[in-house]
C-alpha cells in the first residue's frame, strides 16, 4: 500500500499505483511549463493559420529538420526528409512533403551528378514563419521557466 507523504501538497498517483507528490512550488513549476508547453502548441497553430493538416508532430520533425540542415548547408535528401518524421508510412510521409510543397513551405530540387538525387529545402516564407514562431515561443519558454 502506498501512502502519501504528509509534507506533498499536490500530486497524483501513477498508474502503478505510486504516490508522486509535489510541494506548492513545484505545482506552480509544472503548471507554468505545462502553460508554455500549451502556449506553443497555440502558437504553431497561428503560426499555419491553424490549418488542421499541419498538426505540430506529424510536420514539426520535416519543417524543422528541413530548414536547419538547410541552415548547416547540408541540405536533406527526400528520403532523409521523410526519415525525419516520426510516424506514418512511407506514402504518407511522402504526401506531407508533397502538401507542404503545394503550400510553398518547401521546395524539391534535383541535385548531384546524374540530377536523380532530391533536395528537400525551406522557401523563405517558411523561414520567416518559422523564426518568428520558435523566437515568440523561445520567450515563453524562457517566461515560464524564470517566473515559475
Amino acid at each position: 500500500m502506498h501512502h502519501r507523504p504528509a509534507t506533498a501538497k499536490a500530486g497524483f498517483r501513477t498508474r502503478l499505483g505510486h504516490y508522486v507528490g509535489m510541494d506548492s512550488s513545484s505545482t506552480e513549476e509544472i503548471v507554468a511549463w505545462a502553460h508554455a508547453l500549451e502556449a506553443y502548441a497555440r502558437d504553431w497553430d497561428e503560426t499555419f493559420d491553424k490549418r488542421p493538416g499541419y498538426f505540430t508532430q506529424e510536420f514539426w520533425y520535416l519543417l524543422v529538420g528541413c530548414m536547419i540542415a538547410n541552415w548547416n548547408g547540408r541540405p536533406m535528401t527526400m528520403s532523409q526528409a521523410c526519415q525525419a518524421m516520426k510516424s506514418g508510412s512511407n506514402r504518407t510521409r511522402e504526401e506531407r512533403i508533397k502538401k507542404a510543397v503545394d503550400d510553398g513551405f518547401l521546395v524539391k530540387e534535383r541535385a548531384g551528378d546524374d540530377g536523380r538525387a532530391a533536395l528537400v529545402r525551406p522557401t523563405e516564407k517558411l523561414e520567416a514563419l518559422m523564426i518568428g514562431h520558435l523566437q515568440r515561443t523561445r520567450q515563453i519558454v524562457l517566461d515560464a521557466l524564470t517566473d515559475g
